[in-house]
């Protein structure tokens, strides 16, 4: 074997290379493994199976604006809706419209299941029970305090609800309430909740409509981060951080149909076509809501988040429902350069307004100037006839006459039902703070109930007859002590289930107890225990801090508990 020649001396001797370039270099060399090598080889023999993309038919108008007024307007006969016929003699029956008894079984149900399901026993849980905790829960919403334990407290105590109901038993409900079988699970993001909500939303469908709808987003409230993306957050709502919740109110405040929103699973049961797919989520949203109408023609009214040209063609055309709405300047498909711009209508006086249709679609556009800017589109009326009316003036302080297109009339009387209704619930909410998440959904399905049922009573009993609290303050009463008796549904006595202990007499601050003014000695007519000595029994006691003390004159045992508790 012939020898390597030797290497050439260099006075300049090359500098080695870095130890990552011989990393580098030893990796390159190192062969590959034949196996791995041959199966790359199968991968790229095999054929690539990509699905084949479904083109969707975007729907696309034919838009001829014109400066002129609407010609194929539309009209509701307001005989084909009639007032709710439904005369009740109480707020508890009211309420059972909505909170049907098959919800409350369904509840206890799998609150025992639950309970057996992580304990291995039931916490025998009853309809009455459930009953009772609603009841306390509408009562915390009225008589509010900073924590639920402070209603038991000894020294803020509220009898009305410590009485009904011991607090270890009602944090044990509190704790294990659930609404579905947790071993049947599946994707539906709100599976913990889906079978109360869909039962109370098709008893809210068995109102009789009223013609005349507003469409917004409902939010309940909910700052956890148990919810994960079900949690949203909505800049100009009073309530920025909870559950988005899409409904379908009246004028009157009654909710009619609603829908949660959880992204990509929102539309879980409806079905669209390929032209509603191509209108957004705020276009579906709408159509999803007015499939549940059954009573035509209707009017819908919503915001620039959920209008377009799209859509009110849709509602007319395809659903015979006609819409109005404000509608943002990049949806306007065209009609801009027919409009004056924002500067030019700002110029002018106040209460101006600028219009264009589409008659061939039966569209018209309304931009009118008052505090701002703001664009209408409709599909069943336009500016005629104009109205005057009165606003406040900065510069003359006073109210002057300013005209009114009858969209901004129409769209101003209807549009507040949401608003009208959140802010009824908002006003004795039911405080049911948790880190489980459903449980804030279902506090608010049950003032949405309440809310129904007191608007209901009002229209039947007159408007007049009872606020929402004294209404409220009837459901308390109804759910607490309606047809109580004192054997449960299996025959046991509640009494001895769960003893509700009566209140120790708070003990008097030191600043009272040592300010030797108005501690005078009293004889009642019980028999108590000494609160000083805890051994003697007597009827004396202190007429300032209410507390029994014994003063013993007996020869064998000499004691003064009333002085001693007096004295430093």
């Amino acid at each position: 074997m012939p020898t390597p020649p030797a290497p050439e001396y260099s006075p300049h001797p090359t500098p080695l290379p870095r130890a990552t370039n011989n990393r580098n270099r030893r990796k390159k060399s190192v062969p590959k493994i034949t196996a791995i090598n041959n199966r790359n080889k199968r991968k790229k023999s095999l054929p690539k199976v990509t699905a084949k993309k479904v083109k969707k038919t975007r729907l696309v108008l034919n838009l001829k604006w014109l400066k002129t007024t609407l010609k194929n307007r539309g009209f509701i006969d307001e005989n084909l809706y009639k007032a709710p016929n439904v005369r009740l003699e109480t707020a508890l029956n009211y309420l059972y419209l909505f909170l049907t008894p098959d919800i409350i079984e369904d509840i206890v149900h799998n609150t025992n299941l639950y309970s057996v399901q992580q304990t291995g026993k039931s916490i025998q849980f009853s309809n009455g029970e459930l009953k009772k905790f609603l009841g306390i829960e509408i009562l915390m919403g009225i008589i509010k305090m900073p924590a639920y334990t402070d209603y038991w407290a000894r020294k803020t105590r509220y009898p009305l609800i410590a009485d009904e109901m011991p607090l270890k038993r009602y944090q044990q409900i509190r704790r294990n309430i659930h609404f579905v079988d947790n071993s049947f699970q599946n994707t539906d993001r709100y599976f913990k909740i889906r079978p109360v909500m869909e039962k109370i939303r098709l008893n809210f469908l068995k109102l009789e409509e009223e013609g005349e709808y507003s469409i917004d987003e409902m939010m309940i409230p909910y700052k956890g981060t148990k919810a994960g993306n079900r949690r949203q957050y909505i800049q100009n709502k009073p309530k920025k951080w909870g559950f988005k919740n899409f409904v379908r109110v009246g004028v009157s405040g009654l909710i009619y149909d609603f829908i949660m929103y959880g992204g990509d699973d929102t539309f879980r049961g409806y079905t669209f076509t390929d032209a509603e797919e191509s209108i957004g989520i705020g276009g579906k949203v709408v159509i999803s809501l007015c499939k549940s109408i059954q009573t035509k023609p209707a009017v819908i009214f919503a915001d620039n988040f959920f209008t377009s040209p799209e859509l009110v063609y849709i509602l007319r055309n395809e659903y015979g429902i006609f819409s109005l709405g404000t509608i943002r300047n990049n949806r306007l498909r065209g009609c801009q350069d027919l409009l004056p711009s924002d500067k030019e209508m700002k110029k002018k006086p106040r209460g101006n307004s600028a219009q264009i249709v589409c008659n061939q679609n039966n569209l018209a556009v309304v931009k009118r100037s008052d505090n701002k800017v703001v664009t209408f589109i409709s599909s069943y009326m336009d500016s005629h006839p104009i109205e005057t009316i009165k606003r406040y003036s900065k510069d003359k302080r006073a109210k002057i006459d300013v005209p009114c297109p009858q969209v901004v009339k129409q769209y101003n009387k209807h549009m507040g039902g949401v608003d009208l209704a959140d802010m009824f619930i908002s006003l004795y909410r039911i405080p049911f703070k948790s880190r489980r998440w459903y449980l804030g959904i279902f506090s608010q399905l049950i003032d949405m109930c309440i809310n129904n049922a007191w608007i209901l009573y009002r229209k039947e009993h007159g408007q007049n007859k009872t606020p929402l609290k004294n209404f409220r303050l009837e459901i308390y009463e109804g759910l607490c002590k309606f047809n109580r008796t004192v054997i449960d549904e299996n025959g046991e006595n509640i009494s001895k289930k769960h003893i509700i202990q009566k209140p120790v007499i708070e003990r008097p601050t030191d600043c009272i107890r040592y300010d030797n003014v108005g501690h005078f000695p009293e004889i009642g007519e019980k028999t108590m225990r000494c609160r000083f000595c805890k051994d003697g029994r007597t009827t004396i006691y202190c007429i300032k801090g209410n507390m029994p003390l014994c003063i013993v004159a007996g020869e064998r045992k000499k004691r003064n508990c009333f002085r001693q508790f007096h004295t430093k």
